[in-house]
Formats: C-alpha cells, structure tokens, sequence
C-alpha cells in the first residue's frame, strides 16, 4: 500500500472539500498543470535533497528511500507516493516543508488540507476552520 501527498501553490485559504477536488484533477495525468512554479520547484529541489528520487538511487540504496515510485512533479503540483511503512515519519516532514514554502499539502487518505502559515491567518481572520 501508498499513502500520498499532494503539494501545490494556493492564492486563497480552501476547504478540505475543495482541496479534494483540486487533488482529484491534478492526479489525472491528461489535466495536469504544466505552468511553472517557482515556490513549488523550489519545494521539490528540497524534498529531493533530502529524500532522493527512487530513479536516482542505485539498487543497493533503493530499500532505505520512503518513496513508493517517482515522484510526480509538474510545473504547478507535487505528488508523492509514500511507503505506508513509512508515512508517519515523512508525511510530517513534507508537510513541514510544504508550509516553509508557503504551499498548500493536501493529503487525501485523511481528506484534509494543511494550509500554509500566510493563508491560515486569512482563514481565522473571516471565522474559518484553521488546518
């Protein structure tokens, strides 16, 4: 099994519902966003300092990488495909690290979206759900 990830760039504070629906339409290969991101670009070269892409691995190092598969990365989006085994551990991290980039992480196995520190104060300032 996989658990997963999405990061992607966010202008306003949006539900858990929306978030959803955002995530269903950037994991269809065929809609996804090809405009370039720096924020999000900038968030992939980290997460992949840190946690190397399994095609960059040699073989002997491919068991000790949290990745399930390749990382999905477009100009607008990351998706990540995480080892269950391994979730816990790194699902805090990027999520930590999508917040440091401002960026928006969803995680769709929980149906609930983390919102980055500038939209959180946003959503609290109009009574809304902080994540």
């Amino acid at each position: 099994m996989r658990f997963y990830l999405g990061v992607r760039n966010g202008l306003t504070a949006i539900s858990d519902d929306e978030a959803a629906a955002r995530y269903l339409v950037l994991s269809d290969e065929k809609s996804s966003q090809r405009e370039f991101d720096a924020q999000v670009y900038a968030f992939y070269r980290r997460l992949t300092e840190l946690y190397p892409e399994v095609d960059m691995l040699p073989e002997d190092q491919l068991g000790s990488s949290p990745w399930a598969c390749s990382i999905e990365m477009s100009g607008g989006h990351v998706i990540m495909a995480i080892q269950l085994e391994n979730h816990e551990k790194i699902a805090a991290e990027i999520m930590a690290l999508a917040g440091q980039h401002e960026l928006v992480c969803f995680d769709p196995q929980a149906g609930r979206v983390y919102l980055p520190p500038r939209l959180k104060v946003g959503q609290a300032d109009r009574g809304g759900r902080s994540a």
